[in-house]
Formats: structure tokens, C-alpha cells, sequence
């Protein structure tokens, strides 16, 4: 049982914590139209994947140029790209639990994720999802993403504004000294939900309360939690 009480902003990741794991769910709808399920997955893990989460390409470079040049010229590239979006399925137990406990309450709830502006937008249309939460921090709006130092100290910059208003985070260059320690106290003030060990590793060096979430498995959140129930 954690301490809690000093919990001022819960951090939300988006897939697998707010929605389940999107690539999981779309192996099977690709596998059903005989891709190759290994290939279209490694290239979504690809380093040119990770230049589309930080918004250094656009959506059409890397679906249309990139992925249309790296898969068989018979796959459909757009279905890969709506069945990768389709399988982020809202995760109730978290969405009830925010609307119907943390909204109400003093805590300010952001989202914490690694991704792309069309599949937010597509999980806007879908679930209205934006409205649960009071700030955003997206990789593609900071040119970083998890798991590094610097998107968490965007992370922290986002969640207390005010605070860190004076302090300018650099590229490659982490926080130190009074800097690092002014984040560190901040950081205690932060939940952060993610359901990958390694994604939130950074999150440690910041003091930050990092649980692994596992879907189906909110009572665990609880049981560790229980003033956040």
C-alpha cells in the first residue's frame, strides 16, 4: 500500500493502459488476410515509427512512402493502417473510474503517450476520450518520446506548469542538480500509469510513482491505491 495522499496529477498512457494494446489486437485481421503479421509489426516498432511519434515525419511519409515501400506492393497499406487503429479498444474499468471518481476529485489527470496525431484523432472520433483529461502530453508535440529522459521532464512541465515555468529542458541534456532535485519533488506528486516496465523506466530517475497496469486487473491499481478508489 502506497502513500497517496500526496498525489496531486495521475499520468495516463494511452495504449494498454486507457486502451488496450492496438498492434495485439490487429495481428489477427492482418494475419486473416494472409500479411505477413511479423513484418508489419517490426516495422511499426521501426526507427522510421519512432520518427512519426516524435512528429519528425508526417503521416503520409511514413504510411503511403515508407510502409508502402517496406510491404508486399499487394497489401493494402490503409487496412493495415485501420486495423492497427481499430484495435485500440477503450479499457472501461479505467474510463469509468475517471469519470466517475478522479473527475470529481482534486487530481489533474493528463495523458502520457507516445504517439501519432491521426490515431488520436481517430480515437477522438471514436471515444470522445479527450474530455477525460485535463492536459496532454503527446510525443509528436515534443519530438521525444518513452522511453526518454526529456519526455518525462515534459511529462512534469506539463502536469505543473507554473512550477517549472523558468526551467528550459534540452534534447540529450537530463536536469541536474537543483533543477533535477526541484522535478524529483515534483515527480512525488505524480502518478503514472503504463503497462510496460521498460517505457517507464525513465520515470524513477524523477521520482515520479509509476504503476504497471494490467487490463482486467484495475483492483490491483486499488489495492495499491486506495484512497485513488
Amino acid at each position: 500500500m502506497e502513500n497517496n495522499n500526496n498525489i496531486k496529477c495521475v499520468a495516463f498512457d494511452l495504449g494498454g493502459v486507457l486502451f488496450s494494446a492496438g498492434k495485439e489486437y490487429a495481428k489477427a485481421e492482418w494475419s486473416s488476410y494472409g500479411y505477413d503479421v511479423v513484418l508489419i509489426h517490426d516495422e511499426l516498432v521501426s526507427e522510421t515509427a519512432q520518427q512519426l511519434r516524435k512528429g519528425m515525419i508526417s503521416d503520409n511519409e511514413f504510411w503511403n512512402i515508407y510502409l508502402k515501400s517496406k510491404v508486399p506492393s499487394n497489401y493494402d497499406v490503409d487496412l493495415i493502417k485501420q486495423a492497427y487503429y481499430r484495435g485500440y479498444i477503450l479499457d472501461e474499468d479505467i474510463s469509468n473510474w475517471m469519470k466517475n471518481s478522479l473527475k470529481k476529485s482534486q487530481y489533474k489527470l493528463v495523458a502520457f503517450s507516445g504517439n501519432i496525431p491521426s490515431r488520436i484523432q481517430y480515437l477522438e472520433d471514436k471515444y470522445h476520450f479527450r474530455s477525460l483529461f485535463d492536459a496532454e502530453a503527446y510525443s509528436f508535440d515534443c519530438g521525444a518520446t518513452k522511453p526518454d529522459n526529456y519526455f518525462i521532464e515534459y511529462l512534469i512541465k506539463i502536469c505543473f506548469p507554473n512550477e517549472t515555468k523558468d526551467i528550459v529542458i534540452k534534447h540529450g541534456q537530463p536536469l541536474v542538480d537543483q533543477q533535477l532535485s526541484l522535478f524529483q519533488n515534483l515527480g512525488k506528486q505524480i502518478l503514472y500509469l503504463d503497462d510496460s516496465v521498460k517505457d517507464s523506466a525513465p520515470a524513477s530517475r524523477y521520482c515520479i510513482n509509476t504503476f504497471i497496469y494490467e487490463r482486467g486487473h484495475i483492483n490491483k491499481l486499488f489495492d495499491t491505491y486506495p484512497n485513488l478508489k
